[in-house]
């Protein structure tokens, strides 16, 4: 059985202390997403998730269908109609109801969100992000900010909201990682971890392809931030001009999103954490101060690739180093 040296010791406490400090990285960055949740949606409509809840419940309060049919009925002479007992034609319906069913939800809604944001933060405790069994926290987080997605598609009204869920890759699949990151028993160092680190490469992958193609599309929201940008430094771009920066910036997304799937050099990261920086930063460049939480929402397109970076070079440094070690053994 082969024994391992002080010095193989020395350099396995080090990789490990490294990696734990990415890890702790990418828990500060959902707790970023999650204090933007919070802020975005508080004090405001309420997340997706209640607007759909909402929506889905004032559908079935009123039975929109058969209240429509008896109003046809009753101004166009249509065909009979039945309708159900439990619907109330009379002008006293509805509305008082709704109100109290609206805001209850929106109360539940509020409380989940700041619940979420506040164990985001209390797991950066040291004591407790080391506990394995708290861990499953990023799961009911991940599953929470997967539904922001799924109902934000699901309400519509905004361009490419069907595409919201891998749109939002980065902010919600990283909490799976992280789950599993913080669950799995490390065995040797840097490659313990090799699943979790493909989580967070796919997560990136999907979110910059999907703003890729959004962008080759010319996404309205897109196209107001590049005009903006420029109006900041007081250029005027024609909308021909426009559409070619957005195509060209599209194709890298894409051309991005599919390299580092087969090709995961760190340099391909690192563009991308500063390309996701810079995407982040012009909604409150472009559209004033008031988008900062909406800047904050999107860190992961920054941090996520930047700890893949970091990550990977580690990796090369501890094989390099490796491989000194055991060629001066042989020739010692």
């Amino acid at each position: 059985m082969i024994q391992l040296g002080e010095a193989d010791h020395h350099l396995v406490t080090i990789d490990t202390m490294k990696i734990a400090a990415l890890r702790y990285g990418l828990a500060v960055t959902m707790a970023l997403v999650c204090t933007a949740i919070f802020t975005l949606n508080y004090f405001h409509e309420g997340t997706s998730i209640s607007k759909y809840i909402t929506k889905q419940s004032e559908l079935e309060r009123a039975k929109e269908g058969e209240v429509i049919s008896y109003t046809d009925m009753m101004l166009y002479g249509d065909e009979m109609t039945e309708v159900s007992k439990d619907v109330d034609l009379s002008e006293e319906a509805g509305s008082e109801d709704g109100f109290i069913q609206t805001q209850r939800i929106r109360a539940v809604d509020q409380w989940v969100m700041t619940a979420l944001m506040v164990v985001a933060w209390l797991m950066l405790i040291p004591i407790l992000h080391r506990q394995r069994a708290l861990s499953f926290v990023y799961v009911v987080m991940g599953s929470y900010i997967f539904l922001l997605s799924l109902c934000k598609m699901l309400n519509g009204g905004a361009a490419f909201s069907d595409w919201a869920i891998p749109a939002h890759a980065t902010r919600w699949l990283p909490c799976f990682a992280l789950w599993l990151w913080l669950y799995l028993k490390p065995k040797d160092g840097v490659d313990s971890y090799r699943v979790v680190r493909w989580m967070l490469v796919i997560a990136v992958s999907m979110t910059f392809a999907t703003h890729g193609v959004e962008t080759l599309l010319i996404h309205p929201e897109f196209r107001d931030l590049l005009i903006g940008g420029f109006e900041m430094v007081s250029v005027t771009i024609p909308d021909s001009g426009c559409v070619i920066l957005l195509r060209v910036i599209g194709g890298m997304d894409v051309t991005l999103a599919i390299l580092v799937i087969f090709i995961q050099r760190k340099s391909l990261f690192l563009w991308m954490a500063i390309w996701g920086c810079l995407t982040a930063l012009s909604r409150p460049i472009a559209l004033g101060d008031i988008w900062w939480a909406d800047a904050l929402l999107r860190c992961g397109n920054c941090f996520v690739p930047l700890i893949i970076y970091f990550w990977i070079h580690q990796h090369n440094k501890s094989t390099q180093e490796k491989i000194i070690k055991n060629d001066n053994a042989k020739y010692n």
